[in-house]
């Protein structure tokens, strides 16, 4: 198994991460979605990571830096999916200590993740990581 970053991507490789990211409920139409990769992909502050094992895309990670008001800057990742027939052999753990290196390169020492309340063993996963449950919030948003 080998961890890349995506500074291209191709229709194929959008594909794999699509059909992944169904397996978590991520519904998506794959054009828009290997659009987004393609803007995603080529900025700076973005990092996507791609798993792979036998030439096929397992898993993958996307992080960004985080610049609030608010907050000291921080790196999250806004999204982590590993293919439920290879999970338990480390994959996640690789992305997450591929991300951390990635932030650590951009000079940021802080990483946050967001989950669902109702994905338990996530939360179980994170925390055996070192992440450190310290918020709960809804979520809200607005059609525009």
């Amino acid at each position: 198994m080998e961890i890349i970053q995506l500074d291209t991507v191709t229709e194929s490789q959008a594909l794999e991460i699509h059909d992944l990211s169904l397996q978590l409920g991520y519904e998506n139409e794959p054009q828009l979605l290997f659009t987004r990769l393609q803007q995603i992909v080529v900025l700076k502050d973005h990092a996507v990571f791609a798993a792979q094992l036998d030439g096929k895309i397992v898993g993958w990670l996307h992080c960004l830096v985080c610049l609030r008001v608010e907050s000291p800057l921080f790196v999250e990742v806004a999204g982590l999916v590993v293919d439920e027939n290879v999970r338990g052999q480390q994959i996640g753990k690789k992305l997450i200590e591929t991300s951390k290196h990635w932030s650590r390169h951009q000079g940021i020492h802080l990483m946050r993740i967001r989950c669902n309340v109702v994905r338990t063993e996530s939360h179980q996963f994170y925390q055996a990581l070192g992440f450190i449950s310290n918020k709960a919030q809804k979520v809200f948003e607005m059609t525009l």
